[in-house]
């Protein structure tokens, strides 16, 4: 159990396990059970963690749209939509269930725990069926905006360089993606809408759906997200702020909390009506808050 446990779940250690454990919390088909005990097949490891042992989130949100199908929420830029890691109860999707009493609900598709903005969820496995199939096919149009690194030397640039997850070699971030000529087909255009202080403010317009893509294509041409700790950034300095060894400081900006990265429109059919849907969240709300350069935002 013990060896599964870290293996699975390494996001805590064999001594943070054993506490739990001990504590009643984990449990094998519904009872408690040993840090030895021999896992069979059928076996439901279930672990019931309470919601102050988890990170803290900003679980602000609104709801721009709901019907019995659908629900579209602009989501802050610090809680991941659903479960992964050390989050469970404190995602988006558990905290609308608790304070909206939705019953069912399902992301469709991704945004990083600190990327803020538009964010579409089926209320019922049948619409997130449907709905994540126009993701697959590429219907729903995205726009996003982000606070580059540096000023850029032409109004656009287009990205078709392929992506691909980070080589396991030791001492490597292994949730990095990377542009190698073995990874996917990628697309991303940035368009410059305002340059001041060292600091881009872009458009982002996505052609692929690759993870990461739009923070790895920034790296690659020079001009990463302001805030992003992966991106632009060594791994030595990532795992740092993993390990809670430094602040998040970006010179000169000083302290940014979180890439400044915001998905500001989403449009796609409806599943029910086949209507075409636009829905849209203002990036100047999430990105004011920081020292950055007044005309940037303006």
């Amino acid at each position: 159990m013990i060896a599964f446990l870290v293996r699975r779940f390494p996001y805590q250690n064999e001594e943070g396990w054993l506490k739990c454990l001990a504590a009643g919390e984990v449990k094998v088909n519904d009872r408690k059970t040993t840090p030895h005990r021999v896992l069979k097949s059928r076996d439901v490891v279930s672990y019931e963690r309470a919601r102050e042992k988890e990170p803290v989130v900003d679980d602000t949100y609104r709801i721009i749209h709901q019907d019995d199908s659908i629900v579209v929420v602009e989501k802050s830029g610090n809680i991941p939509i659903s479960e992964s890691g050390r989050y469970y109860r404190n995602t988006l999707v558990n905290i609308l269930k608790e304070r909206e009493g939705f019953g069912e609900l399902f992301a469709v598709h991704r945004l990083d725990k600190e990327t803020s903005g538009v964010v579409l969820i089926a209320r019922t496995k049948t619409v997130a069926t449907i709905l994540g199939q126009q993701f697959v096919d590429r219907i729903p149009e995205k726009k996003y905006y982000a606070v580059l690194n540096g000023e850029f030397t032409r109004g656009e640039i287009l990205v078709t360089q392929p992506i691909k997850r980070n080589s396991p070699e030791k001492g490597k971030v292994r949730i990095r993606q990377v542009v190698d000529q073995e990874g996917k087909p990628s697309k991303t255009l940035f368009a410059a809408k305002r340059m001041a202080g060292g600091l881009t403010l872009a458009e982002i317009q996505t052609f692929s759906g690759r993870t990461h893509q739009i923070r790895c294509h920034a790296e690659h041409i020079g001009y990463p997200i302001l805030g992003d700790k992966l991106y632009g950034q060594s791994d030595d300095f990532f795992i740092r702020l993993l390990n809670l060894e430094t602040e998040p400081l970006f010179p000169p900006f000083g302290k940014i909390e979180r890439q400044l990265l915001h998905a500001s429109s989403l449009s796609f059919q409806h599943p029910d009506s086949k209507e075409w849907l636009t829905f849209q969240s203002d990036y100047k709300p999430e990105f004011c808050q920081y020292e950055l350069p007044e005309t940037i935002l303006s």
